[in-house]
């Protein structure tokens, strides 16, 4: 076992168990059974001394008085390492599976006690460049209508997915980012609304079970609020270097977590010897996730982990006369599924020239500076604005609402095509990761509550990549009512329900 991440383990669980102590069912709460791991079947350590060690920290502090459980994919390999004596093993599918056979394995770990699917799948998360995850609400009938035919217990996953605001979304292996909407094509949208789906799951519901007798709840005000104009500011390489909370200098780069930096942006600079650089061969292999690479403050390229034919860049730049070589590094999420989830960020290997290694770097972290809006910006004098590197743009717009309402940003403007990628804030408030060139998302989901009622708001932009001003120094995007979660994609469909042991 490993110490390190058990001590951590210990020392989050000695504070939140004892919060859910009081809110346990048999101390008057509503938590009836509490879940000790999540699918560790699906991974090759297989140590159920580990899993044990779990347990003991649960009963140490919940008591003996709760029903602990676990829960794996429904087949022997991933139940015979998931289990663990003292925690009700359960299983976990989606639709179109044979129920009979998936609870037979069950069976083969809990002979007694309720039949129980703790994760039946109504839908599935997205992948940037994959299309939306879609599941027929016919299939999902079906199958959950055979389930409660014959008394077993369901749990629905996710019944309500919502979204990663900020930094939150992670990563599925070998390196497949996910989008910041986790819309999942649940029962009850992102926004919070009742779909059909959910309609046709409560009728269900209703042939076996009473339903509620109180009317259901209205979905909420959406509501357009047009086009808002917004002006370059900064560059991201000017305004990290500025703000940054700790810079450092060392022959050679360090990582993100050697660093003190979890997420967000990390700025390597290094002075080259010789400014003739063009056609030489810049190798960014050991870059996790994203990299952005500028002479001075021009951008020459990027160079992203999950695109292996991106990370040797040929430089373009004839009669270049600058040696400051920049390059913003983005942690685009971590992986949250499989064996290699120890994930560093940054640069985790030398950075070569023409096979020559770069030395003498300097390191600046970006800290929580975009934890929210970037503040105090210095505007930059617009004859340095190059539009294709990493910048930040902002605008207000005005609210007449005295209680606004949900709205969807859109990051494209009417006469120049999308925003490329990067992050969108509504006045303080981080709303993630945008990326509709790669799609299948394009809306962000913005909650009325974030919005100032009857006075001024304001939207600020980091665009990483390219934005839609051209030479222009005012673009725009809009608010709309809708979402678009499901832009077509290059890339086929996944598959679903399934992440397949590491």
């Amino acid at each position: 076992m490993n110490s390190v991440y058990l001590n951590a383990v210990t020392r989050w669980m000695s504070v939140l168990l004892p919060k859910i102590r009081p809110l346990l069912y048999n101390n008057g709460g509503p938590v009836i059974t509490v879940q000790v791991e999540n699918e560790y079947g699906s991974y090759k350590a297989c140590d159920h001394d580990y899993t044990s060690y779990l347990r003991d920290i649960f009963r140490q502090y919940l008591g003996d008085n709760v029903a602990l459980f676990m829960t794996d994919c429904n087949g022997p390999h991933y139940l015979e390492c998931g289990t663990t004596k003292g925690a009700y093993s359960t299983v976990d599918f989606g639709i179109k599976t044979n129920i009979t056979e998936a609870f037979s394995y069950q069976r083969m770990y809990a002979p007694h006690g309720p039949l129980v699917n703790s994760e039946f799948y109504p839908g599935w998360l997205d992948l940037w460049g994959n299309n939306h995850a879609k599941v027929s609400t016919s299939d999902i009938i079906e199958t959950l209508d055979e389930m409660l035919s014959t008394g077993v217990n369901v749990n629905i996953y996710m019944f309500f997915g919502g979204t990663n605001f900020g930094f939150t979304s992670g990563a599925d292996p070998d390196y497949q980012p996910q989008p910041t909407s986790y819309d999942y094509d649940a029962p009850i949208s992102e926004a919070g609304d009742i779909t059909s789906k959910y309609l046709a799951i409560r009728a269900l519901i209703g042939k076996y079970f009473p339903l509620p007798s109180t009317t259901m709840p209205g979905n909420n005000t959406k509501k357009a609020y047009g086009s808002v104009q917004l002006s370059f500011k900064q560059s991201l390489l000017s305004y990290i270097k500025s703000h940054s909370p700790y810079c450092e200098t060392l022959m050679y780069p360090k990582r993100f977590e050697e660093l003190g930096q979890n997420q967000a942006f990390v700025v390597y600079s290094t002075v080259l010897k010789d400014p003739e650089v063009q056609g030489k061969v810049l190798d960014l292999s050991g870059i996790r996730d994203r990299a952005y690479v500028l002479l001075g403050e021009k951008s020459i390229g990027t160079a992203y982990r999950a695109n292996s034919s991106s990370i040797k860049l040929t430089i373009e730049a004839p009669g270049n006369q600058e040696t400051q070589l920049n390059i913003i590094v983005e942690n685009m999420g971590r992986l949250n599924f499989g064996d290699n989830l120890f994930d560093t960020k940054g640069l985790i290997s030398n950075i070569t020239l023409n096979g020559q290694i770069l030395s003498n770097w300097a390191m600046c972290i970006s800290g929580s500076l975009f934890d929210e809006a970037p503040a105090n910006l210095t505007i930059n004098k617009f004859q340095d604005f190059d539009p294709n590197a990493p910048n930040i743009y902002s605008g207000n717009f005005s609210v007449t609402d005295k209680v606004p309402s949900d709205t969807f940003l859109l990051p494209t403007t009417i006469s120049n095509g999308y925003w490329e990628k990067g992050i969108a804030y509504i006045n303080k408030y981080n709303l993630g990761r945008y990326w509709p060139v790669m799609g299948p998302q394009v809306t962000l989901y913005t909650p009325g509550i974030w919005l100032n009622p009857s006075t001024t708001n304001s939207i600020t932009m980091i665009e990483l990549q390219s934005s839609p001003y051209g030479s222009k120094q005012t673009c725009s995007i809009e608010l709309v009512d809708y979402p678009i979660l499901d832009k077509p994609t290059l890339f086929s469909e996944r598959l679903l329900f399934k992440r397949q042991r590491q």
